[in-house]
């Protein structure tokens, strides 16, 4: 129970009280609230479990159950009555409470009522965060892999998606920084609300003012009637900037006030807008360097990365490429029109080696074309590009080779020549000559043909 925050909403003020003592003594946090409007606008304040009464003047407590359940579905909700009417506690049971208690509340049946409630709540989280694993192993969300550095990227996601901070979400192009942004707003408590996603790059610098914030009737040539902006059109859910580094330095600053304020005014009009929407952004640029080069705010950095994370380049999780060969043959079967079953070891360990310069994006591309021209039910090295054969080295390899002679024999040279001395050392017979290599038959005749030499 701790760091359990309890709302107790009651017009009654000695019932309050007892309440509140009863729950402290107990060693739970507490909150009073004589209506229910005092109660939703506190709602922010993230408590994990309400005692609302049923009778109140104003805003009554059914009428207050449907506002908490609208936006916040997940929140236990227990109803307090002195009036004993079935039809009552049908109502509120329906409308998503999790119980109904009668006052004077019997002391011992109300703590077994919210130790039962917290019991619920932790295993719904759970078959949640089970199901979204399930989902994202299954390539549902789009994010596939079971990598080290992939579950490190996720662990913060998980961290960071319950707050309302500000995510700033760092990688190269093409490893999925917009999935890692959709994937905040589906954990998040915006996740029923919209996500729009902008790119700041597609955007002219004369018009991202009035893409992110709206314009006025007549604020500027063309503006023949209002129009809402991005941050409207997103409001109760995420907002995503992707290239947000290409973002003029006007746009910029009025995207700091925003976030500062949580309003905004449309290009051309003085009217504040109330605006809850969560801003998540994206860059593959080093904005620390653009600060330097005064093309980016400084202030602006530090609200928008509150909470940084890196997405991991697929060089640095080259285990997970099986996972995503697999996905996208799946993926683009119909497309193709052919049934391709897999791909093969050798040009697996090709992919594997290959440094993915544009990431999981340049993958997808280099399957699908390699999809299009095997005539096999599996990938072979003769199906990928010539380029995936000749990744620049890393670091450690810089340095090895370094020790080593310059001299070293072409890739494809090496390939022909110990095809040539298979089949000579069999005497020409390709079952025994594939299995001296440890491949295939139909591999091997592959290999033969493409290197001349059937």
């Amino acid at each position: 129970m701790v760091n359990e925050l309890i709302f107790v909403v009651d017009d009654d003020a000695p019932l309050r009280g007892l309440m509140r003592a009863l729950l402290e003594d107990k060693g739970y946090a507490v909150q009073d609230f004589e209506s229910g409007d005092a109660l939703l606008e506190a709602l922010d304040d993230n408590p994990s479990l309400i005692l609302l009464d049923v009778m109140m003047p104003g805003l009554n407590g059914v009428e207050t159950l449907k506002r908490v359940k609208a936006s916040r579905s997940d929140l236990p909700v227990i109803m307090l009555t002195s009036v004993d009417k079935v039809d009552t506690a049908v109502e509120v049971i329906k409308l998503g409470a999790y119980d109904y208690l009668l006052k004077p509340v019997d002391e011992p049946r109300l703590f077994t009522c919210l130790d039962k409630a917290f019991e619920q709540r932790s295993l719904v989280r759970k078959v949640g965060q089970l199901q979204n694993e399930v989902d994202r192993l299954s390539g549902k969300d789009g994010i596939i892999g079971k990598s080290k550095a992939l579950n490190e990227t996720l662990k913060k996601v998980h961290q960071v998606a319950p707050s309302k901070a500000s995510v700033l979400i760092l990688g190269e192009t093409g490893t999925g920084k917009e999935l890692i942004a959709r994937a905040v707003h589906r954990n998040s408590s915006y996740a029923t609300g919209p996500f729009v996603d902008v790119n700041c790059a597609a955007i002219p610098e004369t018009l991202q003012e009035s893409a992110l914030f709206g314009h006025k009737k007549g604020a500027f040539t063309g503006a023949i009637e209002s129009r809402p902006g991005k941050l409207e059109l997103a409001d109760g859910g995420t907002l995503f900037l992707d290239e947000v580094a290409e973002m003029s330095l006007a746009t910029q600053a009025k995207l700091l006030r925003f976030l500062q304020e949580k309003c905004l005014e449309r290009v051309g009009d003085t009217k504040k807008i109330q605006v809850d929407t969560r801003v998540v952004c994206a860059t593959n640029k080093d904005l620390k360097t653009l600060i330097a080069k005064e093309t980016f705010r400084e202030d602006l950095y530090y609200r928008l990365a509150v909470f940084p994370i890196e997405v991991p380049a697929l060089r640095d999780r080259p285990e997970d490429i099986p996972l995503l060969c697999t996905h996208f043959l799946k993926k683009y079967q119909e497309d193709i029109g052919k049934e391709i079953l897999s791909v093969s070891d050798e040009a697996m360990q090709v992919l594997q080696e290959y440094s993915w310069p544009g990431n999981i994006r340049q993958l997808e591309n280099t399957l699908y074309r390699a999809m299009i021209v095997t005539s096999y039910d599996t990938i072979d090295t003769d199906c990928l590009p010539e380029e995936v054969f000749n990744s620049p080295p890393s670091n450690n390899e810089n340095k090895l080779s370094s020790s080593l002679s310059t001299s070293l024999t072409p890739y494809h040279d090496v390939v022909k020549q110990t095809l040539k001395q298979a089949l000579e050392q069999s005497d020409g017979h390709i079952p025994n000559a594939a299995k001296a290599l440890g491949i295939s038959r139909s591999t091997f005749y592959r290999m033969l043909k493409k290197y001349q030499l059937d």
